[in-house]
């Protein structure tokens, strides 16, 4: 008997594992490590958390982040433990949702694709912070391949995970997958992928009728907040490219980077590069589908929200890294080195422009919490600006604005001084509500003021 053994290539691997090694080492060298924590990150972390009071629950939020953080925010407060835990789970889910496209493709395309998703500034920013989109984008990227390679469990399980962080665009990323697997016939990823939906919005459906009053006003209050409807944000966007991370309540986006625009013109132009170098090959549908996905997980982002921020289109960016890096079979080695590494320089140097801006706004925030914390003797509710992350800080209950106080104190804020809360108004940049005008009053470091309406 003949037994023939077929030698598989493990250098595409080593190589993925690298990539995920090098994302690691970034994440903690660049200055997010040490970053406080910012206001949608004090939601999500406070749902769980065994120091501080869960913080407002707005509609459109979903229960994946809190749930990916509760394992450390239930034992400890300390928000760099937080940082090293999000560190290691965003580059073990880089590296698990790129080896699943190994087994469409044993190339080192793969790996490329995850070295150009890995070096965005987005990554490099949001991997160790509790926000979605991250998620979102691996997720994106291994439910295709799962599809792919007809694995039902991990594109269940893929969609699970996407829907929980944000149904909205699991429901999005679901019609191009569902129609390229009813177009092949299987059924079985067919059913899964309705299964994993299913799973995800049964959880926001239970939580809209026990939190929100019924699936329709949650959906309502979700389209408000996010200021939902036809529109064309396509400027906003590039004039996000380099910052900031939030184009909206006012701030102010800046022009348009023309370095970070050719950069952004450059994807789909070598997206549509990638095709063409596969189109006689059997890698060709591969591609046609996840650059179908990007387009139609980027078009509600450039055509309904009414804001832009940068986040929004990672899921885009990481399916499009798979054309990409195919394109770079139709230039000389130098070239792809050369375009590489001007990549990696580019979005470095954001992600440090970025990190350091935002760590040093928030170390100014952790100071004027640490003034504020001797103030605390008993039950507290924080509310203002920076409320959220103050109230996290601090273990006081808290309702953060955005720009500008009411005439009134809110119902909520109310309530809690009636039950006996020491309310503090904080804000900076902003006129505080006259009813704390006869308050006591506190400078805190930087812009940060207080008032003190303590209970008698």
């Amino acid at each position: 008997m003949i037994i023939v053994r077929r030698e598989v290539d493990t250098t595409p691997a080593v190589l993925l594992a690298g990539v995920a090694l090098l994302y690691l080492t970034a994440q903690l060298l660049i200055p997010t490590l040490g970053m406080g924590i910012g206001w949608d990150e004090a939601v999500y972390a406070s749902q769980y958390a065994a120091h501080a009071p869960p913080a407002v629950y707005s509609a459109p939020r979903a229960q994946g982040v809190p749930l990916l953080v509760a394992p450390i925010v239930a034992i400890t407060d300390e928000v760099v433990v937080l940082r090293i835990w999000l560190t290691l789970v965003s580059s073990a889910a880089l590296f698990g949702a790129f080896a699943v496209w190994l087994r469409v493709r044993n190339h080192w395309v793969v790996p490329l694709a995850a070295l150009l998703l890995a070096g965005c500034w987005l990554s490099l920013f949001y991997g160790n912070q509790a926000m979605p989109n991250l998620y979102v984008a691996l997720g994106a990227v291994a439910a295709t391949g799962f599809l792919l390679t007809g694995t039902p469990l991990g594109l269940g399980a893929s969609m699970v995970l996407v829907s929980l962080m944000r149904p909205t665009d699991a429901l999005v990323l679901a019609v191009p997958l569902a129609a390229y697997a009813l177009w092949q016939r299987r059924f079985r990823e067919s059913a899964a992928l309705a299964a994993g939906l299913a799973i995800g919005w049964g959880q926001w459906t239970a939580e809209a009728i026990a939190r929100f009053g019924g699936v329709t006003e949650r959906l309502g209050a979700a389209g408000e907040h996010n200021d939902t409807g036809l529109t064309v944000t396509l400027d906003e966007q590039a004039r996000a490219l380099d910052g900031p991370a939030l184009c909206r309540f006012g701030v102010e986006c800046g022009g348009v980077s023309p370095v970070l625009l050719i950069w952004w013109i450059a994807i789909p132009l070598a997206a549509g590069a990638g095709l063409w170098a596969a189109r006689n090959t059997e890698w060709f549908r591969a591609l046609a589908l996840v650059t179908a996905t990007a387009v139609a997980m980027a078009l509600p982002y450039f055509f309904y929200v009414d804001y832009a921020a940068p986040r929004f289109l990672l899921p885009a960016y990481a399916l499009l890294a798979l054309p990409v890096a195919t394109a770079a079979r139709l230039v000389p080695v130098p070239v792809v080195l050369a375009g590489v590494a001007a990549h990696l320089i580019l979005q470095g140097t954001v992600a440090v422009a970025m990190s350091s801006g935002v760590r040093a706004d928030r170390d100014v925030m952790n100071a004027a919490a640490e003034e504020l914390r001797p103030r605390i003797k008993g039950p507290c509710v924080i509310y203002g600006q920076g409320g959220a992350q103050l109230g996290y800080l601090l273990g006081c209950e808290s309702q953060a604005i955005a720009q500008r106080f009411g005439d009134t104190m809110p119902r909520r804020i109310q309530g809690f001084r009636e039950r006996g809360h020491d309310v503090i108004v904080t804000y900076r940049g902003v006129r505080p509500p006259a009813y704390t005008d006869d308050w006591e009053r506190q400078d805190l470091p930087g812009p940060w003021r207080a008032r003190f309406g303590e209970t008698p």
